[in-house]
């Protein structure tokens, strides 16, 4: 028995010829049964995510499979081959298994370490599983998988650190405010970035005021969308005592908040932490503010260089991650001979 996979990813291929790859859940069961009767390996799985498509196999006619394969790839994106067959790669063992315990660690993502993908994996091994398309080989070779990404989250230090501007403000004011559920987020302005940070907050427990002098029609519909209170702003000051973070967001060329504001703000709130976020160029926050106490201020600069610090401290681990995962292809290609009688 052979182990294959044939797909193409963020790496190969943009995202016009992807989504037209992808494969939705509720096709699945659909696309893994026309594979079946199509011949196409015979153990197969399918992996479809925003940044990738893939087909796992397991057989012995592999290539006439690899070009079943790609022949239901064009019938399913309703492509002609020829527009994406150069995107694609085909990997045979043992680089195929590497692939996949890379791929299920995190290490093939667009963002190094992240652990979304161990869920998508799982998810699309369990379905292929409960539509009775795995066997020996492919159970084995996905429940391995997500033992190894696991093993690599413990022994190296591929998932520390924050790596998304949204997900540093968020662990930033966790330090502050230990969690986050309950805490008020007030919002100045309706740029893409800060919309982005509050519904971090706001998968933590957050509760978001939306705040705009030049769209206040949008600060309305943004709140509805995000189950908070417009605010107008003209009133936004007077609200500055319930708030616990101040994001602000804005288009004016100048600084609209100067440090003997904030430290009329902090009398008002009788001391209690301020966490300040300027996600504004030009900045809208006098950087004078962080010298208050208990004013915790930080820019896009600031949480830009946070997360680019943490991605290069992702990227040292790589290493090491990559000795671990060579090592447990050995021992998984060790156990496929040893069941098949098969050469390594």
């Amino acid at each position: 028995m052979e182990v294959w996979v044939l797909g193409l990813n963020h790496k190969t291929a943009p995202v016009e010829v992807r989504e037209r790859l992808s494969i939705p859940s509720h096709q699945l069961e659909e696309c893994l049964k026309s594979l079946e009767i199509r011949g196409v390996f015979r153990e197969r799985l399918l992996l479809s995510t925003c940044n990738r498509t893939e087909i796992y196999g397991a057989g012995l006619d592999s290539q006439n499979s690899i070009r079943l394969a790609k022949e239901f790839l064009s019938e399913h994106s309703r492509l002609a081959l020829s527009d994406f067959e150069n995107r694609l790669y085909v990997l045979s063992q043992p680089d195929s298994v590497t692939h996949l315990f890379s791929v299920a660690s995190g290490l093939n993502s667009m963002v190094v370490g992240e652990t979304e993908i161990i869920g998508q994996v799982k998810e699309a091994y369990l379905a292929a599983h409960r539509f009775q398309q795995t066997g020996k080989v492919l159970n084995a070779l996905f429940q391995r998988s997500l033992k190894v990404a696991k093993s690599l989250r413990s022994q190296t230090d591929i998932g520390t650190g924050k790596v998304s501007v949204a997900s540093v403000a968020v662990e930033l004011a966790e330090k502050i405010f230990e969690r986050l559920k309950g805490v008020r987020v007030m919002v100045l302005g309706t740029g893409e970035m800060a919309v982005q940070v509050t519904k971090a907050m706001i998968s933590k427990g957050a509760l978001p005021l939306m705040v705009s002098k030049r769209h206040y029609e949008r600060a309305q519909h943004l709140a509805g969308e995000l189950g908070g209170e417009a605010v107008p702003y003209e009133a936004y000051e007077t609200r500055i005592k319930e708030i616990d973070v101040f994001i602000t967001s804005t288009e004016a060329p100048l600084v609209i908040i100067r440090a003997e504001q904030a430290r009329l703000w902090m009398k008002l709130r009788h001391e209690r932490p301020l966490f300040l976020i300027d996600m504004a160029v030009p900045r809208n926050i006098d950087q004078a503010a962080e010298k208050l106490d208990n004013v915790y201020l930080y820019n896009i600069d600031d949480l830009e260089g946070i997360a680019d610090r943490n991605k290069a401290f992702r990227e040292s681990q790589l290493e090491e991650c990559s000795r671990l995962i060579r090592n447990q292809t050995g021992f998984f290609m060790g156990w496929l001979g040893k069941e098949f009688g098969e050469r390594r």
